[in-house]
């Protein structure tokens, strides 16, 4: 019997080690998963905020492009060159309306509104129309809601204009007016 006493305890010790062992086993997987589910939450929430800077970078810089092109057509409306000429709609498009800025030295604003959304492949192109040829100013495509504005460079070395004109052309514009007017001055 004393040799059962020393191997019953050394038993017990086996049993009561390998339930520590075991607990502290188990304490460690859970705490595991916790630690994973709060890495899991704060990789989300990184994802989440990366997507919002992003967003918010993709604003500033949108607000950027408008601010720059407010700044623009305020630079030609109060150019002390600005010329300014009505334009009503033509053809397939008589409740058009709209207007040309002219500054030399600060480039082209046009306004225009009704104007009809054109199919694929067209595009409307503005001429500045000198005593001769006209002169290319630009290209733009209308909206669903018909409401266009757009600045362009004012053309170079060109006489002054007696009007200007806008036609549907092909998309990327024409060398000269060969379609239907749209818009001109009276």
């Amino acid at each position: 019997m004393p040799d059962s006493t020393p191997r019953s305890r050394a038993l017990w010790a086996g049993w009561i080690t390998a339930g520590l062992a075991l607990l502290i086993a188990a304490v460690a997987g859970v705490y595991a998963a916790y630690q994973r589910n709060l890495l899991t939450d704060v990789e989300l929430r990184l994802v989440d905020a990366v997507t919002k800077l992003q967003m918010s970078e993709a604003r500033v810089t949108a607000t950027a492009a408008e601010s720059n092109a407010i700044r623009t057509n305020l630079a030609v409306l109060s150019a002390p060159d600005a010329l300014d000429m009505k334009l009503v709609g033509r053809g397939a498009t008589p409740d058009a309306t709209g207007r040309v800025f002219l500054s030399r030295a600060k480039g082209v604003l046009f306004s225009a509104t009704k104007l009809k959304p054109l199919p694929d492949g067209q595009e409307y192109q503005i001429w500045l129309l000198p005593h001769g040829a006209p002169v290319n100013v630009g290209t733009v495509r209308a909206p669903d809601d018909g409401y266009v504005t757009a600045a362009f460079d004012a053309p170079a070395n060109t006489p002054a204009p007696s009007g200007f004109s806008v036609s549907i052309e092909p998309e990327g514009g024409s060398p000269a007016p060969t379609g239907a007017v749209a818009l001109a001055t009276p």
